[in-house]
């Protein structure tokens, strides 16, 4: 262990002299030197010289390390603070780590680094994203570190606790006992010979690993499990285009069912995410003989996004000119506009999932009663004291993992009152959303983005935006959508339990729901 005034010299030590690279292997050694030593003073050095350091030219790889390194220094601060494993909501630590993971990721020098510095900054986004309740996108990042490299096991075991705390959140006994399954699973690929452990305790972590992996081995009939799970033993439909449309969300997860998350099976090619049995007083019934009204907002809500997601798939795969697009008289504005009845399915599907998340803040308001003003409820602001960007007293530390990943999941918005966000991408996704809905979002065939020189003027109108760019934006928005749905829905089943467990005694009465039949959806449902 160095002493302190050996810790004090390295601190010390100035990056003027050094090229990039002799830069970046300091700062990690003062970051690692420091949480070995418990030297707060060495990581905060490391973060001032890595702000110095990005102010240089640097080569996109660089650059990528540069906020893979941060990282590295705000996890150490965090640690050496005594604020691992906090409840908090309010996380200034990982916040940072969670941006700058992000950056990392979304960088163009990413694609430069080894595969396992790529595996470990996915994993370790993950990692904290899984921690503050995001799991949905916590699984989806560990799989992209396992394309990346399939036997990396710390993903593979990080997974295999993100799907043991997710199977608990389900009601579903079948669900939950293939999640079960596959927690396991991960933490058995992880012993394999051949898994790569990339720091230097593989012993003390395979003998952490192959307890848990006996625990929930020791929870459940596991082999039964394997033998009746039948992940792929569902039709997708009975044409052709039911098929695809079915097979493309699968591939994308984008079906509101927790097996999605497992992977593109086919028996997650239905949308079975309901809300949990929910306890009311007649005094907040509409009436003695309906469901509670949370129902049928949820119905909606699931309705919208199945809409908007089905929009999106025909937006994107649409290969013909369409006949409501005939005698349409446009002109040509020479900067190769995209018109069509395929952008704007695009365009509207974009616009359905983002106002999906207001009205998922909407439900939060109504079951756990803040008392917001409606007309003001946004999905950034409804954890916040009115008018301030200030966490609500009773959320600073509340127990409902996914409600909090919920607040998490709302940080990759922008908001012009609340600017603080996790996401790289915030301030972009906000102004399509802006220009969408209030002003000019000028969008221009993919294929010729490149051939132009300049930008196109909008002369204060609007955004201009290639329709390449806007088809990956508003997928990302029907998987943000798509988390919220399911966040929300579990947390409701979190706070449903919470209920009755501290009430015991309490007389109930029930209420059955019934499905809604299918031909009941048509239009004109006679029959």
């Amino acid at each position: 262990m160095p002493t302190t005034a050996e810790m004090e010299k390295l601190r010390e030590r100035s990056i003027a002299k050094l090229d990039a690279d002799a830069a970046l292997d300091h700062i990690a050694t003062l970051v690692d030197t420091s949480l070995d030593a418990q030297f707060q003073r060495g990581v905060e050095r490391a973060l001032y010289l890595l702000d110095e350091l990005a102010k240089r030219e640097l080569t996109p790889r660089q650059g990528a390390l540069i906020e893979y390194f941060r990282a590295n220094a705000w996890s150490a601060k965090e640690e050496l603070a005594g604020e691992r494993g906090s409840w908090d909501w309010e996380h200034a630590e990982r916040e940072q780590q969670i941006l700058a993971l992000s950056r990392a990721a979304a960088h163009p020098g990413f694609a430069e680094l080894d595969i396992v510095r790529c595996c470990q900054i996915l994993t370790n986004r993950a990692n904290q994203l899984d921690t503050m309740g995001r799991f949905v996108d916590a699984i989806e990042g560990w799989d992209k570190a396992l394309q990346i490299v399939p036997n990396f096991a710390m993903a593979l075991a990080n997974r295999g606790f993100g799907l043991k705390h997710y199977a608990g959140l389900l009601e579903d006994d079948r669900e939950r006992a293939i999640l079960l399954l596959h927690a396991h699973d991960g933490f058995a690929a992880a012993l394999a010979p051949d898994a790569i452990y990339e720091g230097e305790d593989q012993i003390g972590l395979r003998r952490q690993f192959a307890a848990t992996a006996a625990e929930y081995a020791a929870a459940a009939d596991l082999d039964r499990i394997r033998a009746l799970q039948d992940l792929d033993g569902t039709g997708l439909g009975r044409s052709k285009a039911e098929r695809a449309y079915r097979r493309w969300c699968l591939d994308r997860r984008l079906f509101l069912n927790p097996l999605n998350d497992l992977g593109a099976f086919t028996v997650a090619a239905f949308d079975d995410l309901v809300l949990p049995t929910i306890m009311e007083s007649f005094a907040d019934r509409p009436g003695a003989f309906t469901p509670a009204p949370v129902f049928g907002f949820f119905n909606q809500m699931k309705q919208e996004y199945a809409s908007a997601r089905f929009m999106l798939y025909e937006g994107l795969n649409s290969t013909k000119l369409h006949f409501s697009d005939l005698g349409v008289r446009l002109f040509d504005t020479l900067d190769y506009p995209a018109h069509s009845l395929a952008t704007e399915r695009v365009r509207t599907a974009y616009r359905i999932a983002y106002s999906l998340l207001d009205k998922v803040a909407f439900l939060v308001d109504h079951v756990w009663k803040l008392g917001k003003i409606a007309d003001r409820i946004n999905f950034k602001n409804v954890w916040m004291v009115e008018g301030k960007p200030r966490l609500l007293d009773r959320f600073k530390a509340y127990p409902n993992w996914p409600l909090r990943g919920l607040y998490w999941l709302s940080k990759e918005l922008f908001d012009d009152e609340i600017k603080r966000t996790t996401a790289a991408d915030a301030r972009e996704l906000h102004d399509i959303r802006n220009a969408l809905e209030h002003k000019y979002l000028q969008v221009h065939e993919g294929w010729a983005w490149d051939l132009m020189l300049t930008l196109p003027a909008s002369n204060g109108l609007g955004l201009s935006i290639n329709s390449d760019l806007l088809e990956a934006k508003a997928l990302r928005m029907m998987k943000i959508a798509r988390a919220a749905l399911i966040q929300l829905a579990l947390a409701i089943g979190v706070e449903e339990r919470n209920k009755a467990a501290a009430a015991p005694d309490r007389l109930i009465g029930s209420m059955p729901l019934y499905a809604l039949e299918e031909r009941r959806k048509r239009r004109d449902p006679s029959w």
